[in-house]
């Protein structure tokens, strides 16, 4: 006869059926249990799926991998909007956040059109507004935000080859536009310490 471990109700509640759970260092782990036929053998095979971690905080989801993935920018708008979001609302003419995005769009690709809005991290959740405000916001609107950026960058970063050196590292940070939730970019290590060097600093989502 099997013994079914059992654990505190706010893991218990995360088992469904067909699923078990294992004490591991970080929570518990919880997976789904199936039987595969094997031709040849006297019993099928179990097989155990890992679904994602239990902890005391939730249940987090096992980070995935789309199989064909549509990449997006990441790391250089997620870097602007963590330190200058501010800044750059004040500066619109009625403090239009939407305005300011779409100056962090036109400051990463020199240009703003609705092809271009969703490339980016920075319009996730706001790219269907965005683009209807295209045709109401005058270019040199959004072109005044990008110059903003770069006055900032300068203020922030007053070493050229930093400043150099840490967008083209945050230009590779892009992310997989299908599974936006389950992953985010690692940060390279020579962009941290140039953050940190210029008291600058790099927000989770």
């Amino acid at each position: 006869m099997s013994i079914k471990n059992t654990y505190p109700d706010w893991v218990e509640k995360y088992r469904g059926k067909g699923q078990t759970i294992r004490k591991v260092r970080d929570g518990y782990g919880l997976y789904k249990c199936t039987s595969v036929y094997v031709p040849g053998a006297r019993y099928p095979k179990s097989k155990q799926e890992y679904l994602g971690m239990i902890t005391e905080k939730g249940f987090i989801p096992k980070k995935s991998v789309s199989e064909h993935p549509s990449y997006i920018e990441f790391g250089l708008s997620h870097f602007i909007w963590s330190n200058f979001k501010r800044d750059l609302i004040r500066s619109t003419f009625n403090g239009s956040e939407y305005v300011a995005r779409m100056g962090v769009v036109y400051y990463i690709f020199s240009a703003v059109n609705e092809s271009l809005i969703p490339l980016t991290f920075i319009s996730d959740g706001h790219a269907d507004e965005m683009i209807r405000l295209i045709p109401a916001t005058s270019e040199r609107r959004i072109k005044n935000i990008a110059k903003k950026i770069n006055q900032l960058m300068d203020e922030k970063i007053k070493d050229k080859e930093d400043r150099a050196v840490l967008e083209a590292l945050l230009r590779c940070c892009v992310m997989d536009s299908k599974n936006l939730s389950a992953q985010t970019p690692a940060l390279p290590e020579a962009a941290s310490e140039i953050m940190e060097r210029h008291g600058l600093k790099y927000d989770k989502i």
